[in-house]
């Protein structure tokens, strides 16, 4: 049987295509770890430690540092301080012994040295009852640290002002982390504590133990303040590959960080959100109205986000108005027009039964004729840049429904896209900008007027499930999808769904459509299908094998087809 871990289940994954680190950290197993004094001794979780006698406090949030100090004096805990948590004390008349007295140095470099020091590291790692160490503790004159409370330079809400650098690097802690990550180390037999909402339960477990504290306590603080570091060091690294310009996004992941949702993908499954500290997106934005964002709605309005966005980044200026419908992660509805009302009605039309309950995108402002023209249809989300005081009125009218505002998408920032899989996890960069290349694979060129509409189909294809067929028209009024078929392991499924999707939209001619692939055609079969519709305009990637004999089939057919150069796989 496998041993229980003391420490997180680590796991780094590198991507040599997107060049991201991530960091993942996952709950580990609560059992009883042995005392590294003894590794034949079992601790019990409810084996205390010696009663704390001194106790280092040097916190940037003082919120609940009165309640704190109070217990602690209480408990008859000699308190060690530093800076402004000394003068904090100090003015609310709360002894504290100050940090030179231990250190034997001052304060330097405009607060860069304060705790660093081999006189409080030893206090903090030394191991008692150990005789080596107890020994040589004894021979330097080094009294034992009990207890660290400390939390860290404000660096997060810092760096969101996004200051001048020099500012930004001095809110790097460098003393914090190291007393946390010593104090956490040596936790069999010292306390950390490293955020104000913990100190209820510190008070609590020395009330209950005469002063000391159990080992649960101390190996569950001792985990969260490694995940508390990490977090920490993340978001620098994080801040300073955005100011740097450098390649690749650290990431780092811990079940603090995360807000709980109701439930994941399904009722029996737990699930979390982690919102990014320093780029705006569906995880950080807080809904103007309506229920709790489920799991599932957070990854349709992703979608809905980036594919409306991808669609206005192609659309003629003419039409700058574009709407994505989404169900299951797929678009349903995709459309350009010159006012938002018009792409809402296009992009409806492209599949009104499965738009019931879907999630909307607009990247222009929603206005109270959207609003009305919604009321007597049920949808789940809506993300937009902006919405009227009129429309919001209106949408009061339905309690449950979701109104996010977001500024557009607009592709700028290449996030890494992370997936697990068993054994670790797989990062890629995120597929974003447009199609530039578009190169005449047939004898009948493919017609330049034609073309915007080419490469609008392209951008919306792109957010089908694989494999994707999308059918693409323009009228007077814009451009639309208005049919597809996705998710199908055989593309000529997806092209006959497409197709079938379309008629049943009552497009019944469709010889002046585009269809587009995600992804190359294998035989000349699929051919066969869009010659029998009437389909004349063909768009995919090429690179096929039977690149030739999907080429002669056009063109017995009299169809037109370009090659992009780009696949547009998603899975």
């Amino acid at each position: 049987m496998r041993k229980p871990s003391c420490t997180p289940n680590v796991h780094r994954a590198r991507a040599n295509n997107s060049r991201a680190t991530v960091l993942l950290f996952s709950t580990t197993s609560s059992a009883i770890c042995k005392d590294r004094r003894n590794p034949l001794k079992n601790v019990s979780p409810e084996n205390a430690s010696p009663k704390i006698a001194r106790a280092l406090v040097s916190v940037s949030d003082k919120s609940g540092l009165d309640t704190l100090a109070a217990a602690l004096v209480r408990h008859g805990v000699e308190i060690i301080s530093s800076g402004g948590t000394l003068k904090y004390l100090a003015e609310r008349g709360i002894a504290a012994t100050p940090i030179e007295k231990v250190t034997g140095n001052p304060e330097c470099f405009g607060g860069r040295m304060k705790t660093l020091s081999f006189p409080v590291a030893s206090a903090i790692l030394y191991r008692r009852g150990h005789e080596t160490d107890e020994a040589e503790a004894a021979t330097l004159n080094i009294r034992a640290i009990d207890l660290v409370v400390c939390n860290l330079y404000p660096f997060e809400s810092v760096a969101k002002t996004n200051p001048a650098e020099d500012v930004l690097i001095e809110n790097i802690d460098i003393g914090g982390p190291t007393l946390i990550r010593a104090a956490a180390k040596n936790h069999a037999d010292v306390t950390v504590i490293t955020a104000p909402a913990q100190y209820a339960a510190l008070i609590d477990d020395m009330d209950a133990h005469q002063g000391a504290t159990s080992f649960a306590l101390r190996q569950r603080m001792a985990l969260a303040a490694f995940r508390h570091t990490a977090r920490y060091d993340g978001m620098i690294a994080a801040k300073l590959e955005d100011l740097w310009q450098a390649e690749g996004r650290t990431i780092v992941i811990t079940p603090e960080s995360g807000t709980a949702l109701r439930y994941g993908e399904n009722p029996h499954q737990s699930s979390h959100v982690h919102a990014d500290p320093f780029h705006a997106g569906i995880a950080g934005a807080a809904p103007l109205q309506g229920k709790e964002l489920s799991y599932n709605n957070l990854l349709d309005a992703d979608a809905a986000w980036r594919s409306c966005g991808d669609a206005a980044l192609v659309a003629p200026t003419a039409l700058p108005a574009t709407v994505s419908i989404i169900k299951h992660l797929s678009p349903c509805g995709v459309a350009a027009a010159a006012t938002p009302m018009q792409a809402l009605e296009m992009a409806w039309a492209g599949d009104p039964v499965s738009s019931f309950g879907g999630i909307l995108a607009f990247n222009k402002a929603v206005d109270a004729d959207i609003a009305a023209w919604l009321q007597d249809r049920f949808v789940e989300v809506i993300v937009a840049p902006a919405y009227s005081a009129e429309a919001l009125a209106l949408f009061a009218k339905k309690p449950n429904l979701r109104l996010l505002c977001l500024p557009v998408y607009d592709g700028s920032y290449k996030q890494p896209m992370v997936r697990s899989i068993s054994g670790g996890y797989v990062v890629q960069q995120e597929d974003t900008g447009a199609d530039a290349d578009f190169k005449p694979a047939t004898a009948n060129p493919f017609p330049a007027d034609k073309s915007a509409l080419a490469r609008f189909g392209v951008m919306a294809c792109k957010h089908l499930k694989s494999n994707a067929i999308g059918l693409f028209s323009e009228s007077a009024a814009g451009m639309s999808m208005i049919g597809a078929g996705m998710g199908n392991p055989n593309r000529l499924v997806s092209m006959k769904q497409a197709v079938e999707k379309a008629h049943e939209n009552g497009h019944a001619d469709l010889k002046d459509c585009v269809l587009v692939s995600d992804a190359f055609f294998p035989f000349a079969d699929n051919i066969g299908i869009a010659a029998a519709a009437g389909i004349r305009y063909i768009v995919q990637p090429g690179g096929s094998v039977k690149d030739k004999d999907v080429i002669k089939a056009c063109e017995e057919q009299d169809i037109s087809m370009a090659f992009t150069g780009r696949r547009h796989f998603r899975h």
